[in-house]
């Protein structure tokens, strides 16, 4: 790991202070960096490569509004075969690197069928629906893990640059298959509002870090028996980047104003 943090500084500015993981197909979002330098996954000593559609494999840094910035462009998943504890390496290198933000974006479905496809969710709370911890039936977290000044924060910011920004709780399966029209029901009773097959891990490794975090969602398709069309992860790709305006002005926007220590 050493080694790994040690090529990526020699690339990277200095002072880095938030770190963005970037879903499938939220990968836009590095266009608007400034002096950005891109970093192959594959390139650097012993780092592994993303092998997911739609997640390129690269770190990318550069500034905006006057913050030097790291995006993750590709993350790892439980379901490539990944230990649990290695899934969010990409955390520990944003920790190393000196991150005390982190941004955690992935593409979801959506379970509430009033809301829209391509409206974006900050997380609040989250369910491990994965049952690899435990076989009980999962209940909501977030407690002590969720900023709510800071949360409040990104709402206010939403409301100031028009874009439809919702709240709930975020919902990890394993994958890589879609949930079930069953799974997807019972989810609902849990509580939880989107679902996807990445974050929870990431999410862990940040709050076991003790780094602020910004939990965002792009809700690229209703969930199964929602809609009554068939899932496929070409058309959450296409979904996420059919939306990335919002995406683009919100995470813009956040960065602009919110203060880092």
């Amino acid at each position: 790991m050493n080694t790994t943090i040690q090529y990526i500084k020699q690339k990277c500015p200095d002072n880095i202070k938030i770190g963005i993981v970037l879903g499938s197909g939220l990968n836009a979002f590095c266009n608007s960096l400034e002096s950005k330098i891109s970093i192959s996954y594959n390139d650097i000593p012993g780092f592994r490569q993303a092998s997911v559609k739609g997640h390129k494999g690269e770190f990318v840094s550069g500034s905006l509004h006057n913050h030097n910035i790291i995006c993750a462009n590709g993350r790892f998943h439980y379901y490539e075969g990944y230990k649990y504890n290695d899934v969010a390496v990409i955390i520990d290198v944003f920790k190393a690197l000196g991150c005390d933000l982190v941004i955690m974006t992935n593409a979801s479905g959506c379970v509430i069928k009033e809301w829209k496809v391509g409206d974006l969710m900050l997380i609040n709370g989250h369910l491990d629906y994965s049952f690899t911890k435990s076989k009980n039936k999962p209940t909501i977290i977030s407690d002590g893990w969720y900023d709510n000044s800071l949360l409040s924060k990104v709402i206010e910011i939403a409301r100031e640059k028009n874009v439809t920004l919702r709240e709930g709780i975020y919902t990890w399966t394993t994958g890589p298959s879609y949930e079930t029209i069953s799974e997807i029901e019972e989810i609902k009773q849990l509580g939880g509002h989107a679902v996807g097959m990445s974050g929870l891990p990431e999410i862990e490794r940040i709050y076991n870090l003790n780094m602020k975090m910004i939990g965002l969602c792009c809700l690229t398709n209703h969930a199964s028996g929602i809609s009554g069309k068939e899932l496929t992860h070409s058309e959450v790709v296409e979904k996420a980047q059919n939306s990335h305006t919002d995406f683009i002005k919100l995470l813009n926007a956040i960065i602009e104003q919110i203060e880092i220590n």
